[in-house]
């Protein structure tokens, strides 16, 4: 599913944050997540969970440039979702 869009600075480091409340069942929490960039130069560092959700640093990028990043979380019942969000890297 497609998250959003949302705007990057290039070169800053912003914290960026996915609450999977809504879609987590009654008394299951998020096991793990895993986070891929499409770019060698936008990159995600320090992704965490934080409750019901997933906390990560975008770092970075060259303007002009689209980012999309891969997200994917498994609960504890042991269910997976694939998340995408895009990013276009702007001007300083």
């Amino acid at each position: 599913m497609i998250l959003g869009s949302k705007q990057h600075t290039a070169g800053d480091t912003k914290r960026w944050r996915i609450d999977y409340s809504r879609w987590l069942a009654n008394a299951v929490n998020i096991a793990s997540a895993t986070i891929t960039s499409s770019s060698a130069t936008c990159t995600v560092d320090d992704s965490v969970v934080l409750g019901d959700e997933v906390v990560f640093f975008l770092t970075g990028g060259v303007q002009g440039e689209n980012v999309t990043l891969s997200v994917m979380m498994t609960d504890t019942d042991g269910n997976v979702k694939n998340d995408t969000v895009s990013f276009t890297v702007i001007a300083p």
